[in-house]
Formats: structure tokens, C-alpha cells, sequence
């Protein structure tokens, strides 16, 4: 789509959609359930050239959430919709809407989870596998998408990093683009996509898998959580980070052939 001329915005969001609709992710389908039960869902789209952005929060039912934060961005009037409204201006603009339970494809997720917590407090494993995707077009725009599940046995109505601008998902044309994955509350509490991109912009001569380590690393210290983040900058330049034990990424190049890593 970018080789043929078209916008960085279409493009992080149809990376995202695919991401959605795999089961391995926590992502629309197959996200995680919530204590009642429930996959509920985040998602936000960043556009780099005006800053637009459209996000939604604590969605049920949503095949591709992602398209409803789009739907939101190119509405253009507010920012950021949750629950039952959101739900309500996805049925008017016409974004896929699923029985809740058709997001759930791992019950045994749910089982556990719901077991572990009955003889005391409830357990937090480790779940992440949000995704997201960043990108830049021929015009030299810049977007940024990410679409999370959450973690697993979140309270009802829970909202992560993931649809805050600056948190989980942030870019401008002048800076970059930026996705993160990992604890929300850390990537909440430190603003870390916007503290990473910063960093990014004003190291520029440093390494920048470096320079998003260590922003993941100075969150970690300062609220305990860990987390990975995938970047863009405005000459191109892909650059990704973790410290977790695994994160996949993959990027592709104009006129190259598709690379990843994990």
C-alpha cells in the first residue's frame, strides 16, 4: 500500500486489522477477558501531520477495534469514545460489530484466571501481545496504531495506555511515530510513548534501540512494569526495544522484502 503512494494513517491501520483478527494476539479476537467475563477492547490511530487522533476504550463486541478509532479520527469531533457511547457511534458509522462472546477464543484463559482468584486476591500473569504498528508514506507522513485486549482479569471498565495519546500510541511528522506494548499502568503513569519519542528526537545521534531501552528501563524503575516499544523516525530510520522476554516485530523497507525478529 505505501509503495503504491498510499497514506501511513490506512496503511498502521490495516497492519493492525490483521494483527486483530489472529487469535494468537491480544487483540480483538482473542483478547484478554475482564473479571466479568469479557473481552473488552482499546484501540487508538495517530495521525502525524495535523496530530489528529481517534481512540476508543472498554469496548465489547468490536471485531476490529481499530476501525473505530479510525471512525473516530475521521469524524474529527471528539478524541477518545468508551463504553456504551462508543458502542452506540460505531453502530452510526457502521464499524463490525460481533457477539462479545465470539471475541473469546481461549475459555480456558478465563477458567484459570477465575480459579486462581477464588481462594484469595485475583492473580496478574504477565499477558501482553498487544499490537500495534507505525508508519511512514511517500508524502512523508507519519501514523502510529496500536489495539490491546488489556491484562487478563482487569476490572470492568479498565482502560490502558493503549488509546491514550503520548501513552501507548503517539505521533507527529516532525518527531516520529510510536507503539507501545507491555504493563499499562507503567506506560501510563511515565507517558511513555511521548517520553520515548522525545528522547529519540533529541539523542539522535545515539543508538535509537538504546535510547528506547533505556526510556523502557527508567519506567520500569520508577513504577515496576515492563514493556516494549516499536518506533519510527521521520528519515525512516524502524527502531524497537524491549525488556521483556520476547517481543515480535517485523518491518519491511521500500522496495525490500519483509524482515522480522523476536
Amino acid at each position: 500500500m505505501l509503495e503504491a503512494g498510499g497514506s501511513a494513517v490506512d496503511a498502521a491501520q490495516i497492519a493492525v486489522r490483521v494483527l486483530e483478527d489472529d487469535e494468537v494476539f491480544n487483540a480483538g479476537v482473542g483478547g484478554a477477558v475482564d473479571e466479568s467475563g469479557l473481552v473488552m477492547t482499546d484501540a487508538a490511530i495517530f495521525r502525524g501531520d495535523d496530530l489528529g487522533y481517534g481512540a476508543c476504550g472498554a469496548v465489547a463486541g468490536i471485531r476490529n477495534p481499530v476501525d473505530l478509532a479510525r471512525a473516530i479520527l475521521d469524524d474529527g469531533k471528539h478524541c477518545l469514545l468508551v463504553g456504551p457511547g462508543a458502542l452506540d457511534f460505531a453502530r452510526k458509522k457502521g464499524v463490525r460489530l460481533v457477539d462479545p462472546r465470539a471475541l473469546e477464543v481461549d475459555p480456558s484463559k478465563a477458567r484459570w484466571w477465575y480459579a486462581s482468584a477464588s481462594d484469595g486476591p485475583p492473580l496478574e500473569p504477565e499477558v501482553g501481545d498487544t499490537v500495534g504498528a507505525v508508519a511512514l508514506d511517500l508524502q512523508g507522513s507519519i501514523a502510529a496504531a496500536t489495539s490491546t485486549g488489556g491484562l487478563l482479569g482487569k476490572y470492568a471498565g479498565r482502560v490502558g495506555d493503549s488509546p491514550i495519546a503520548g501513552a501507548g500510541t503517539y505521533a507527529r511528522n516532525d518527531w516520529g511515530g510510536i507503539s507501545a506494548t507491555g504493563h499499562g499502568e507503567t506506560i501510563l503513569k511515565t507517558v511513555l510513548g511521548f517520553q520515548a519519542l522525545q528522547d529519540l528526537r533529541l539523542r539522535a545521534a545515539e543508538a535509537p534501540a538504546t535510547v528506547l531501552f533505556e526510556a523502557l528501563e527508567q519506567a520500569r524503575a520508577q513504577v515496576g512494569g515492563r514493556g516494549g516499544l516499536i518506533a519510527i523516525r521521520p528519515s525512516g530510520q524502524a527502531a524497537w526495544a524491549r525488556n521483556t522476554p520476547h517481543m515480535g516485530v517485523a518491518w519491511i523497507r521500500r522496495g525490500g522484502a519483509v524482515e522480522s525478529t523476536f
